[in-house]
C-alpha cells in the first residue's frame, strides 16, 4: 500500500496541474504570429538620402510614397514601397558608418527579403546592375537559395528563395 499511496498522490497532482499547463500552451497547429504577413518592412540609416532614394527606386524598382521632414538630428527620410516591400530610409546628422566585419556589434547585421521566384529575382537584380558579394547559393535540403549584396550606402541585403524540398 505504501507504493500505491505515492502513486495515487502523483496521479492526483497530475490531474490538477496538467490541464492548467496544457491550457497555457499554444496548440501545435495554431497559426504563428506572422501567419497573415503580406510583406516586409526595413528601416535603414543612410549617409545621403537623395542618392539612396535614387538607388532604391532605380535599382530595386520601389516608388517613393512618403517624405519625412527634418526633425532634430534627423536630416530627413523617405518611405519607398513596391511588390510587398516597404523600405524607410533615414539620414541623421549624428550617424556614423556601421561596423566593419572585424568590429561586429549586437543588433541588425543585414535585412532580408523572401521571394517566390529566386532565379527571376536574381536575374532582375543583375539586369539592374546589382553586384553580389556572396552567392547566389542554390537551395539545399533545409536551406533556402540565397544571395547577398549591398545597397549604395553599404547596408547588407539578402534575398532568400523558397525552402528546398
Amino acid at each position: 500500500m505504501t507504493l500505491l499511496g505515492p502513486l495515487a498522490r502523483t496521479t492526483a497532482l497530475l490531474l490538477v496541474v496538467a490541464p492548467a499547463a496544457l491550457a497555457q500552451a499554444p496548440a501545435p497547429d495554431a497559426a504563428g504570429p506572422f501567419a497573415g504577413a503580406t510583406g516586409a518592412f526595413i528601416a535603414l540609416s543612410v549617409p545621403d538620402l537623395e542618392s539612396s532614394v535614387r538607388w532604391y527606386t532605380e535599382t530595386l524598382g520601389l516608388r517613393q510614397v512618403m517624405t519625412i521632414p527634418r526633425m532634430g538630428p534627423i536630416v530627413g527620410g523617405a518611405a519607398l514601397e513596391g511588390d510587398g516591400i516597404f523600405v524607410e530610409l533615414i539620414q541623421r546628422e549624428d550617424a556614423r558608418p556601421g561596423p566593419t566585419p572585424a568590429e561586429l556589434l549586437h543588433g541588425i547585421v543585414k535585412a532580408g527579403i523572401l521571394v517566390a521566384d529566386f532565379e527571376r529575382t536574381v536575374a532582375a537584380l543583375r539586369a539592374r546592375g546589382v553586384t553580389f558579394f556572396a552567392g547566389p547559393f542554390p537551395a539545399r535540403p533545409g536551406q533556402r537559395a540565397n544571395v547577398m549584396f549591398k545597397d549604395n550606402a553599404g547596408n547588407m541585403l539578402q534575398i532568400l528563395g523558397p525552402l528546398a524540398r
